[in-house]
């Protein structure tokens, strides 16, 4: 570990225990920032980080998806064939997966093969 990431660990470690401090004092953050001569915008700087390197613990690593030659989203000149399709899935016992991120949310049934998938990914990834 180098010298400047053995600093901020030391001052992330003093910052989480004046967090608790804080919350054991029934203070609100203001007054007990004035009463420890602690800036308050450094208080929830650190505690913003803190809480980030704790979310960063528990989360494993996001490995990205590369996807090659991207291709528009074709959508089948005969819609009837999709109207069968979903007909036939939703007569089978259909699990449904929701991905959301922010204000997008996606739902993928069963049913949906490999491609659509896909396209559905490339759509999102290049909207």
């Amino acid at each position: 570990m180098k010298a400047t990431q053995q600093i901020h660990q030391t001052k992330l470690s003093q910052w989480t225990t004046y967090f608790q401090e804080q919350a054991d004092s029934g203070l609100t953050v203001r007054e007990w920032c004035q009463q420890n001569s602690l800036s308050i915008h450094a208080f929830y700087y650190w505690k913003r980080l803190a809480k980030e390197q704790y979310v960063n613990s528990l989360m494993p690593e996001i490995v990205p998806l590369k996807i090659t030659d991207p291709q528009p989203l074709s959508v089948p000149e005969d819609l009837t064939n999709l109207d069968k399709l979903h007909n036939s899935c939703s007569q089978k016992q259909s699990n449904e997966v929701t991905v959301s991120v922010g204000d997008i949310r996606i739902s993928i049934g069963a049913c949906a093969s490999d491609e659509m998938i896909s396209g559905i990914i490339k759509a999102v990834r290049h909207a």
